[in-house]
């Protein structure tokens, strides 16, 4: 043969259908280049092509991850798979139908084993029923819907988010401004009766 066809050979050996090149060459030269094949399949074939192939498949990946229109439709649809997640929850908590949960429906089906590993496996750790339902009932009439349960579960699934955590700084900061003018206040007063003793003129 000739170079071309030795390199198109080894292509074939690579890349395609490496069984008859190997027949021939076992069959009209040697049963030696059987070990050959063999050996150029399991490291040429299953390693190297097979790292260079999950390589590009691995950047692919990457690449449509990063892409805007398709990271806003994956947000959407875990937004609307957990919609449904917590209607299912409420249809379970609500076991009277009547459209609303009150905290001893709330505490009874919280308290369940098979809930509280469902609740974790959606990143939403609960120790304390009572705590959890002040959370999320926002307008703190006694009952939780089933608005006020989704927006309250969406809100505490999870670790906190630095923007959860920087408003906690900002109303943190505030209300130590505050407390600091409300003590410079007090001084300021106290002095103020010292100087002017109520009753004294």
């Amino acid at each position: 043969g000739t170079f071309a066809r030795s390199i198109l050979t080894m292509f074939e050996i690579t890349l395609g259908n490496w069984m008859p090149p190997c027949r021939a060459l076992v069959e009209n030269v040697s049963e030696w280049y059987m070990l050959f094949s063999l050996m150029h399949k399991l490291v040429i074939g299953f390693s190297v092509v097979a790292v260079i192939t999950s390589v590009f498949i691995q950047e692919t990946f990457k690449t449509a991850a990063m892409d805007d229109r398709i990271m806003m439709l994956n947000k959407m649809r875990a937004r609307k798979s957990h919609i449904k997640k917590v209607g299912s929850l409420f249809k379970h908590l609500d076991k009277n139908g009547d459209g609303v949960i009150n905290i001893e429906q709330f505490r009874e089906v919280i308290q369940d084993f098979n809930v509280q590993t469902w609740l974790a496996a959606m990143d939403l750790e609960v120790q304390d029923a009572f705590e959890l339902f002040s959370l999320v009932d926002k307008d703190g009439d006694g009952v939780i819907d089933a608005s006020e349960l989704v927006e309250g579960m969406t809100r505490l699934k999870g670790v906190a988010r630095n923007y959860d955590v920087a408003g906690l700084l900002k109303n943190q900061s505030g209300l130590l401004n505050n407390q600091t003018a409300l003590m410079k206040q007090l001084q300021d007063l106290t002095v103020l009766l010292k100087r002017h003793p109520p009753g004294i003129s």
